[in-house]
């Protein structure tokens, strides 16, 4: 039985494979009727001075969030690197939404009530209409009969096309704003639509849709969606885009637990001691490591894992953006931390960002840096977070791209960076309530960058502080932002700029939501 689920678990890598299988031989089938039922292609004879993009069948075993096989796919796709830039294709480029846009809308929907539904587009990219002379190979072991030697003339766009997610977004996005759905200036993916006095909002990310607002209005944009695309109504959102999602009036959670289990063991660590930090506090000493080299492909893989997990998991931030700075020439000293971090999330598996009702959205920031942090350069750290309710939907972790003299410098240059993301922040709510907002407060524990924003003075300590970084001096004016005290033993973006011991750890963490 173990044997036949592993074999069943395995994805076939051709297709002389694959069809001595026969899941995979209905999952081609299935494949094939979608593109025969979309009108992709007409087969014409081999148009002669013409390139033809090569082709070739993909597979893959879909799973469910508990892990269980849910899905046999097959997908026939273009293999686009033999297209020819100018000839085959021209513009490529099409939008996806912001992690910070879905975890926003999430905590809007909590705050309200709401619940989210999700719809998945079946054979998305088959829908968009292509304006390029296109050829293509028919698929192997679906060629038509007396014509093998023929190749298909592309109508529509094909997985793997270099343009195909442009055409598909263009589609979709002529189509939902002739629904009445209006785009948000603050995100191309985000719409949104008020009939009678009540919402309703839809995040696009390519072929997925979450939607919310009055239960009634999302009953009618499923079926006017179902009656122009294939669709599959998934119901209640549960799995999105890698996220486990629990929802239950007015309280979401999200979460990672399986990707961090999957994690754990493909680095051999699930059965590792748990740690109550991710990171050391005397961290500073990983600059002057001399200590052995270390495989830097496995060390940049393991980053590159918990950079997708911070998602749902800002108490690693800091942790992973430190990290991530050795991935050139990685030690062993830097390997035993990124390790480090994976003890600390086998105590904290079932963590994730916890949003429930509580006083209404309110948009609240918090800003920090940690002056000359970093003990190679002497560069400064920002940390920003921001939250619509009782968790964060937007932080950051980034180094200073300058040394800054004084710490209200480095503060200052923090707290710049913090207003450019809660004007945008302001700008997408100000798109789905329609309504003026009051100045969105930025927190910061340092009385002199606080001045600095209030009062255009110039003196020594800030005369040569580079003007992009006034940028929040505009803004203040302007009523948009206002920054305010807070003790820096209250400074939840402290966890975002430093490593901290456990019991400031924890506070912060519970602080953020976490």
């Amino acid at each position: 039985m173990a044997m036949a689920t592993s074999i069943l678990d395995s994805e076939p890598s051709s297709y002389e494979e694959a069809a001595s299988q026969q899941v995979w031989r209905e999952a081609m089938q299935e494949e094939y009727s979608s593109i025969m039922k979309n009108d992709v292609w007409e087969v014409v004879p081999r148009p002669e001075g013409k390139s033809v993009v090569t082709s070739r069948w993909l597979y893959k075993v879909k799973h469910a969030a508990d892990g269980s096989i849910e899905k046999f796919k097959a997908r026939f796709v273009a293999r686009g690197f033999s297209q020819v830039e100018g000839v085959d294709y021209e513009e490529t480029f099409a939008p996806v939404a912001r992690y910070t846009s879905i975890r926003s809308i999430i905590s809007i929907a909590a705050e309200m009530g709401w619940k989210i539904h999700q719809m998945d587009v079946k054979t998305a990219f088959l829908n968009g209409f292509i304006q390029e002379e296109v050829y293509i190979e028919q698929p192997q072991g679906f060629e038509v009969h007396g014509k093998e030697s023929h190749v298909c003339r592309l109508k529509k766009a094909l997985y793997g096309l270099k343009q195909a997610p442009r055409t598909w977004y263009s589609r979709i996005d002529t189509y939902l704003q002739e629904m009445g759905f209006t785009k948000s200036e603050a995100d191309p993916n985000l719409y949104y639509i008020v009939i009678g006095e009540e919402p309703l909002i839809l995040v696009l990310y390519v072929d997925d849709l979450v939607i919310t607002g009055a239960e009634r209005l999302i009953e009618h944009c499923k079926r006017d969606l179902a009656a122009e695309f294939e669709m599959k109504d998934i119901g209640l959102m549960h799995y999105f885009l890698g996220l486990e999602v629990w929802q239950e009036e007015g309280h979401f959670f999200l979460g990672q637990g399986k990707y961090i289990v999957d994690i754990l063991g493909r680095f051999h660590m699930e059965d590792c001691r748990p740690m109550s930090t991710p990171m050391i506090t005397n961290w500073k000493k990983l600059h002057a490591s001399d200590s052995e080299l270390v495989d830097p492909t496995l060390y940049r893989q393991l980053i590159g894992s918990l950079m997708y997990l911070v998602n749902t998991r800002p108490d690693i931030c800091f942790a992973v953006n430190t990290m991530s700075q050795f991935m050139c020439e990685p030690r062993k000293v830097h390997w035993v931390a990124a390790k480090h971090i994976l003890r600390y999330l086998q105590g904290t598996v079932d963590y994730g960002l916890d949003y429930r009702q509580g006083d209404g959205v309110r948009l609240a920031g918090y800003t920090d840096s940690d002056w000359a942090g970093c003990a190679s350069d002497r560069k400064s750290t920002s940390g920003c977070c921001f939250g619509l309710g009782s968790a964060v939907v937007s932080r950051f972790s980034r180094k200073q791209q300058s040394v800054a003299l004084s710490s209200a410098e480095a503060e200052y240059m923090a707290a710049s960076l913090a207003s450019c993301e809660a004007i945008w922040l302001r700008k997408m709510l100000f798109g789905l309530f329609g309504q003026s907002l009051r100045p969105s407060v930025i927190y910061c524990d340092n009385q002199s960058c606080i001045k600095l924003t209030e009062n255009p003075v110039f003196h020594d300590r800030s005369k040569h502080i580079g003007i992009k970084y006034h940028f929040i001096r505009d803004y203040v004016q302007k009523g948009a932002v206002k920054l305010e005290y807070i003790p820096t033993d209250e400074q939840i973006a402290d966890i975002l700029t430093k490593a901290l011991p456990r019991g400031k750890h924890i506070y912060f963490r519970d602080k953020m939501g976490v």
